[in-house]
């Protein structure tokens, strides 16, 4: 992908900074939820990963590729991927995993995993997907409104344009069906 990309010749020799280029461009797909292209990074990702025994953004690849994958497999994955983090200490981004995590699952186990997003961001100080964790948490709501309020609120604060804009779709869905 990358290497296909133009990165090949220089980062060829530099197998670890492809790595991390592969690692952020899987996170941007994800983002964009463009599954086609983040597979495609995921595989070489994990290849890359395999072959130089890079533990950390290995697990970025199970996490990324189960979500990619979905089904019971993908949530398998994705879990596998968590628990490593975990276990490594690599607490960083955690409550964009965790999203991915409650993504894959049935309702009452994405509820869950997206009150221990909150609660691993706020423990240590992770915040810059809150925003997205408080509007994903709201759909689990009976009363969704404050906590899009809230989640529209911290994007504001922020500054994240695209975090606010789905906060304010989701408000802005709830207006129009009279629900708000």
């Amino acid at each position: 992908m990358l290497a296909t990309a133009g990165a090949g010749p220089p980062a060829a020799g530099h197998p670890y900074s492809l790595t991390i280029a592969l690692a952020y461009a899987g996170i941007t797909h994800q983002l964009r939820r463009d599954r086609r292209a983040l597979w495609a990074a995921v595989a070489e990702l994990h290849d890359l990963c395999d072959r130089y025994g890079f533990a950390y953004y290995r697990e970025w690849a199970l996490v990324l590729g189960g979500w990619s994958r979905g089904g019971a497999a993908g949530l398998a994955a994705a879990q596998e991927g968590v628990a490593n983090l975990k276990a490594e200490g690599a607490f960083a981004r955690m409550p964009y995993w965790l999203t991915l995590v409650a993504d894959l699952s049935a309702p009452e186990a994405a509820r869950a995993t997206l009150d221990a997003a909150l609660a691993a961001g706020e423990a240590r100080d992770d915040r810059w997907w809150l925003p997205e964790v408080l509007r994903l948490r709201a759909a689990h709501d009976t009363d969704p409104v404050p906590r899009l309020r809230a989640a529209a609120e911290l994007a504001r604060a922020h500054g994240s344009v695209a975090l606010l804009r789905r906060c304010e779709a989701d408000l802005g869905v709830r207006a129009a069906s009279g629900r708000s």
